[in-house]
């Protein structure tokens, strides 16, 4: 079974283990239940909700990502496990070693990747990315020109319309992409965990009060895989969320996207990209995998 994302949006409940299966319960009446087995993350939005703490050791056992979420379904922690990779130390090791030279590379393939992502969803959208492809072209090692907000505010206006304007606060569309975009976060948060690395020392996200500027370093590439299940679904044309554009959008993580010369659903992707990463820093390789847009609209949730 894929692996699923259990969202708590109900105030109030509680969540707990029973044998195999992450329960819910509203008081003494059970809600639902999932097979910890088959779970990617846990995103829970609902004001009141209760976590058993044997339930988070055996999430946590699991490499299962926690995200609590706030308002306007910004994520205000992400619950991360201890216990990762066998090699942990010398991975975070190594990447707290890296040189200069290979941070600045490795954040110029970054952006690279994610400029030339967006400029095919613009493909896709049937918009003019010409721009966007010379921008792609023109980061430099470190991307001091700051191409990749050059290309963000040529690709917001030109994806969305004129009048569209990222805003993390604001609701509807923005509200969309915030929620995909903690759904994909939480993936990348995994894979972190999984590869061994640690999520605060980063390539360029310095925000001392984030602990994952690793993550937001490494996600960039897969936020326009995001913005083109958004762009694709009802929720472009919706001022509120509901439950079934909720679930249709947490599915991304089941959509399947190239990697190199192969494709892999994005919550594998995402793990082998980490991984990738984590040999780039030790120099067992020069280059490390990023994500692409799909070639065809396969998974569209129109």
């Amino acid at each position: 079974m894929p692996e699923q994302i259990v969202e708590i949006t109900t105030p109030g409940l509680h969540l707990a283990k029973s044998r195999g299966f992450l329960q819910v319960r509203d008081k003494d009446k059970l809600v639902g239940q999932v097979s910890l087995d088959d779970i990617l993350a846990v995103i829970v939005g609902g004001q009141g909700c209760s976590i058993s703490t044997v339930l988070m050791d055996q999430l946590s056992q699991r490499n299962i990502m926690v995200v609590i979420c706030g308002q306007n379904f910004l994520p205000s922690s992400f619950i991360l496990p201890v216990a990762g990779y066998g090699r942990q130390f010398q991975v975070m090791r190594a990447q707290t070693k890296l040189s200069e030279p290979r941070r600045k590379r490795a954040w110029q393939k970054i952006v690279r990747a994610k400029i030339r992502n967006q400029a095919d969803l613009l493909t896709h959208a049937g918009k003019n990315n010409i721009q966007l492809i010379r921008l792609a072209k023109m980061v430099k090692s470190g991307d001091p020109e700051n191409c990749e907000a050059q290309a963000a505010r040529i690709y917001w206006q030109r994806l969305f319309g004129n009048d569209f304007r990222r805003d993390h606060e604001a609701m509807g569309l923005n509200s969309s992409l915030n929620y995909i975009y903690a759904v994909i976060r939480a993936c990348v948060a995994r894979g972190v965990s999984a590869a061994g690395l640690h999520p605060s020392f980063s390539l360029c996200h310095k925000n001392p009060q984030n602990p994952l500027n690793l993550v937001d370093d490494l996600v960039e590439p897969f936020r326009p895989i995001a913005d083109y299940r958004v762009w694709q679904s009802k929720a472009c044309r919706l001022h509120d969320l509901s439950p079934e554009i909720k679930a249709s959008l947490s599915s991304i993580t089941t959509l399947t996207i190239p990697i190199k010369d192969e494709t892999s659903p994005l919550s594998l992707a995402a793990v082998k990209v980490c991984r990738s990463f984590a040999g780039y820093c030790l120099g067992e390789v020069d280059d490390f995998l990023l994500p692409a847009l799909p070639a065809s609209q396969d998974g569209s949730v129109s």
